[in-house]
């Protein structure tokens, strides 16, 4: 039972991760002995990207069960969860990154920025900024946040369009960089470049469902409710557990609701 399931993981990992092992290693140490364990950490890194934060969890969640040395999940698990368990993944984390490498260090080092840290957006910047310095070809995770953190709007897209390509040309899936340059050029009025991103990005993760939402929360935001019920409905269908997608198409089937009783 044993071999079959790491088999089934193994295969199951190959066409989704973005991350080597191997490369993902000279950034943040997230893999350990266990094999099953770390099929599931890249996994979990996988959705983690794309913003799928309920299957995220539940890889991270599998892969410290199956390996209690993982100190990287519980970072994440961490920033995923609220009250005790917080508290719990946040010690767990603290504990076992003794003796890993300073990226590893730093990103544990984000669980102590919270509102009352002074400035913590710029605390939470520099700490992405350092560890990309680190390791700026080594992680494409760190990579990731590091664009996504810059705090100027321009930057911010140059970066995200660089790892774009970097992305592409190493043959890796880039789905998760389109999704936020697409709301980012959204936010900055580019409706064009917005939605030609978001396809892009349907059309690389047509097996996720923070693709199809993504594509409703622009409908809806444009006011076209009936594509983005649509469109809400296709990523619960991916994903029944897709807490988002589920709230809002109660919130939008309220609306229709109170428009017709209106309209009568």
């Amino acid at each position: 039972m044993k071999t079959t399931l790491k088999v089934f993981l193994t295969v199951l990992l190959i066409p989704v991760v973005l991350l080597s092992q191997q490369t993902e290693a000279r950034g943040i140490e997230w893999s350990g002995d266990d094999d099953i364990a770390n099929a599931m950490v890249w996994l979990g890194l996988n959705h983690l990207m794309n913003i799928e934060r309920e299957k995220a969890y539940t890889f991270f969640d599998a892969a410290v069960t199956k390996d209690p040395t993982l100190f990287a999940p519980h970072v994440a698990l961490a920033m995923l969860s609220n009250g005790d368990m917080r508290a719990h993944h946040k010690a767990e984390a603290k504990k076992l990154v003794e003796g890993k490498m300073e990226v590893s260090k730093l990103y544990v080092s984000l669980l102590d920025i919270t509102k009352d840290t002074e400035n913590p957006g710029d605390v939470w910047r520099s700490t992405w900024k350092k560890m990309y310095e680190l390791a700026p070809d080594g992680s494409l995770f760190v990579n990731f946040n590091y664009a996504r953190s810059r705090k100027d709007v321009k930057e911010r897209i140059m970066e995200l369009e660089k790892l774009a390509a970097k992305i592409e040309k190493s043959g890796g899936n880039n789905g998760h960089v389109h999704n936020l340059l697409g709301y980012t050029y959204y936010a900055e009025g580019d409706k064009v470049k917005a939605k030609a991103h978001l396809d892009k990005y349907m059309e690389l993760r047509p097996n996720g469902y923070n693709s199809y939402d993504s594509m409703a929360e622009y409908y809806m935001n444009e006011g076209d409710m009936d594509n983005a019920l649509a469109y809400y409905n296709k990523a619960l269908n991916h994903y029944p557990g897709a807490i988002s997608a589920r709230n809002k198409i109660e919130e939008i089937e309220a609306k229709k609701k109170d428009k017709e009783q209106m309209d009568k």
